[in-house]
């Protein structure tokens, strides 16, 4: 057994996470009673008031791989990371105050996301759409139960007996209560166990805050002295040329804009609300929480590089080449440091709260994906329309093999540098043409559908991201944040030049109606 890799946690703060899962289980499956339609199924019958809209919203967007990502990335780039967050405040904001985008979604009272492109443009944009949108989003879930797993080896001890297999089948038990409800009780289990996982993970985020404050080996002036000494100007100014630069950061402006109003988790919430103005206020109240769910993670590996650098045995595991070098296993920093610092009972606490936002999460990205498959893949195709109970007959299959999918791939996938880059690449498969052509569909009377299938081509190069270090060998100028930014440059001029020389010659159906 490695004694460096040993935690507080104990069989008390086992105890403690078991009860929750299996109250949060139950909680989901019970909610089955409340489904007789599709709409409860897709939406929660579109009943959700303001303050249960926003938990779930923030309980959504809180996942266990944000925790992660947030915190990798801080270990590495200290305070700069938080400017990343911070951008998604004054977007959240000015999405809330004018209702842009999400009050037109709403009124139209649609299902899916992609369901608009249908109104707009045609069947066939819509299922284009609806195709890269699932392919992007199941894509992008697939380092969620890795980081998963990561974080219960090292937060829990079993880093310390090496025992990878049971890591394995805990992240494994985890995905497959959240298959068994969400696929059971669709929206309305993931509104209910959302709202139950939001208070658990606040409690847990709000302990882990009190202890990085409190440890005696901590404290802000030593956090914010260790960095300084250590990291330097980098640490704290996210535009220097050795930390994310100006371009990724400008990037970073456009991807938070483009997930604000269409990545589909997220941006659904717009379609779960008993009324427009409950849909504003949601994005309104929301938009701090954007800082906290980055800015917590990251403040927690903050304090973990100053604890490290406290302990000569640590240093050197996490920084072989002295602490002002590039940061390894940053990825076990935070959960390790957490399981140290946290006494036995809360630890298990905090770690039920984690566990709340890896299952939250998933609770909704399989739901959303799945329905977008149903709804505006398969449905659009067919002669006939599907009933209720076909739709929801094949969501809960969806939702059944996205799992498996992600029992596979992510736990056994090797984890790219940076995992919060990978999130935004693969977000950007969709969100690049999808963000396009959404708001230039709803504000721009001039959009047509072959413009719209332009841009959503185009999106399909950010597929060039995931496998990127390959291709920089033949053109070792592309970096990962000029693709990113120069694909959403090239979906906006195509589906502009292409709109205009391609119009569309018969008004679609929200143009005749005036949206």
């Amino acid at each position: 057994m490695n004694e460096f890799f040993l935690t507080n946690f104990s069989i008390q703060d086992w105890l403690i996470v078991a009860m929750y899962l299996v109250g949060v289980a139950l909680a989901g499956i019970l909610a089955h009673r409340y489904i007789s339609n599709v709409s409860d199924y897709m939406v929660g019958g579109r009943g959700s008031g303001t303050a249960l809209n926003i938990a779930n919203y923030i309980a959504t967007g809180l996942c266990l791989v944000t925790i992660m990502y947030a915190s990798i990335e801080s270990f590495r780039k200290g305070f700069s990371y938080m400017m990343i967050g911070l951008l998604c405040v004054p977007v959240g904001l000015f999405v809330g105050i004018t209702g842009f985008v999400v009050r037109p979604l709403r009124s139209l009272q649609l299902l899916t996301i992609p369901e608009f492109f249908e109104k707009r443009f045609d069947k066939q944009t819509r299922v284009v759409a609806g195709a890269i949108c699932a392919l992007a989003g199941i894509l992008n879930m697939g380092l969620f139960p890795k980081m998963g797993a990561t974080f219960i080896t090292y937060a829990t001890g079993l880093g310390a007996t090496g025992n990878a297999e049971m890591v394995n089948w805990v992240t494994s038990l985890m995905i497959v209560l959240v298959l068994i409800y969400t696929a059971m009780g669709g929206m309305v289990s993931v509104i209910v166990t959302d709202f139950i996982q939001f208070f658990i993970l606040g409690i847990g985020m709000g302990v882990g805050m009190l202890f990085c404050l409190t440890h005696p080996d901590l404290g802000w002036t030593r956090i914010i002295t260790a960095l300084s000494e250590h990291r330097g100007e980098m640490a704290f100014n996210p535009f220097h040329p050795d930390s994310y630069g100006w371009l990724y950061m400008a990037w970073m402006a456009v991807v938070t804009v483009g997930a604000t109003v269409c990545w589909g988790p997220e941006a659904s919430r717009a379609l779960t609300t008993k009324d427009e103005k409950t849909t504003k206020r949601t994005f309104l109240y929301s938009a701090p929480s954007a800082l906290a769910r980055t800015g917590i993670p990251a403040f927690w590996a903050i304090a973990a590089f100053c604890f490290y650098s406290q302990h000569e045995e640590m240093a050197r595991y996490f920084f072989p080449d002295g602490l002002s070098g590039t940061p390894v296993h940053a990825e076990q920093a935070m959960p390790l440091f957490m399981g140290k610092i946290v006494p036995v009972g809360l630890l298990g606490v905090l770690t039920a709260g984690m566990m709340a936002a890896f299952m939250s999460t998933h609770s909704s990205y399989f739901l959303c994906w799945s329905s977008v498959i149903v709804r505006d893949v398969i449905g659009p195709l067919r002669r006939r329309p599907l009933s209720d109970k076909a739709q929801i007959l094949i969501t809960r299959f969806n939702i059944t093999w996205i799992a498996i999918f992600l029992l596979v791939w992510g736990i056994w996938y090797k984890l790219p540098d940076s995992v919060w880059t990978y999130m935004a690449v693969t977000g950007n498969i969709y969100l690049s043409g999808s963000a396009t052509i959404l708001i230039g569909g709803i504000y721009w009377k001039r959009a047509s559908k072959a413009g719209a299938l332009a841009a959503l081509g185009a999106g399909l190069l950010s597929i060039a991201g995931v496998f990127l270090e390959p291709i920089q060998r033949i053109v070792p100028w592309l970096s990962t944040e000029l693709l990113g930014l120069g694909n959403y440059a090239l979906c906006a001029l195509l589906f502009i030049v292409v709109s205009l020389f391609f119009p569309d010659r018969k008004q679609s159906e929200l143009q005749e109606n005036q949206l």
